[in-house]
């Protein structure tokens, strides 16, 4: 997938357990109270973090096993990108009865169950061929940890809504290591969310500039996207802003428009067309 630097299982490993001590610990801090508000326009923090639990189990879980085996993939309800959201609001629905502390000791053991399949796997078996519902195109074992480890902190920011005296954004709260590998990780990620149906006709190459965390690029030609560590020999765009900046693009918590605005609260600087940042949020997702 381009030029990019493949994590190491022990790499892997490590920053998934912090990740799962980091959502652990700060979920810990919440009282009744915030686990009822809303977190999102439509789910409460506990229904959050209900799908969460849920989602790891019957998705994350069963992609990674079938995978290993060399089996095709198969979750009941989760057949393609558009049953993304029905599946996970029907997770949800599962767990959401449950008091917190029990969703919280399924979410530590579900994680640390996915832990142990990485620590039986080889560097060979992350190679191995995988795919999930919500993917563009096939991809790799490798693909569906980093995957899992992803859903982690973006449930957390969406959470962080209703306290975020209580839980410190996940990019400014994380050390220097754990910032640029969070970054790279969803820049390599991207492309197996790329809409083909969409960006067909599209040619062009993204530079992506975190500050303090690295650059990465995607290259997008005849249907398909690919991501690359660093600058690209030439780009169509960059795109420059901090880490923390741009997952609260992603997430909704910063509005595109306002961002890239020129003036004292410009978060985001562009380089290049501004057509093609525009259609970025069209071009990658993993929901329809």
């Amino acid at each position: 997938m381009g030029n990019l630097v493949k994590p190491t299982k022990e790499q892997i490993k490590g920053f998934y357990e912090q990740s799962l001590q980091r959502v652990l610990d700060g979920f810990s801090k919440l009282d009744d109270k915030e686990w009822g508000k809303k977190a999102s326009d439509e789910w409460t923090a506990k229904e959050h973090l209900a799908s969460l639990v849920v989602t790891h189990e019957k998705e994350s879980l069963t992609l990674t096993q079938q995978a290993l085996a060399g089996e095709p993939c198969h979750v009941d309800g989760f057949e393609k990108r558009s049953d993304m959201m029905p599946f996970r609001a029907k997770c949800m629905q599962e767990a959401v009865g449950l008091p917190v502390p029990e969703l919280l000791d399924r979410l530590r053991k579900g994680v640390e169950e996915h832990i142990r399949m990485l620590d039986a796997a080889s560097e060979a078996d992350l190679e191995k061929p995988a795919m999930s519902p919500s993917w563009d195109r096939p991809g790799t074992v490798r693909d569906l940890f980093f995957a899992a480890y992803l859903f982690l902190p973006s449930q957390y920011q969406e959470i962080r809504r209703v306290s975020k005296k209580k839980l410190p954004h996940w990019v400014e709260a994380g050390t220097t290591e754990q910032v640029n590998y969070h970054m790279g990780r969803i820049f390599h990620y991207m492309p197996l969310i790329f809409r083909s149906d969409k960006g067909a006709d599209v040619t062009a190459t993204y530079l992506f500039t975190m500050e303090g965390a690295g650059q990465w690029n995607i290259a997008i030609a005849g249907g398909k996207a690919e991501a690359g560590d660093g600058a690209p020999a030439n780009q169509d765009i960059e795109l420059k802003t901090k880490p923390q900046h741009w997952i609260d693009l992603t997430s909704g918590d910063l509005n595109p428009i306002t961002a890239i605005m020129p003036g004292p609260f410009q978060k985001v600087a562009i380089s290049g067309s501004v057509g093609l940042a525009m259609k970025l949020s069209d071009l990658f997702s993993a929901q329809e």
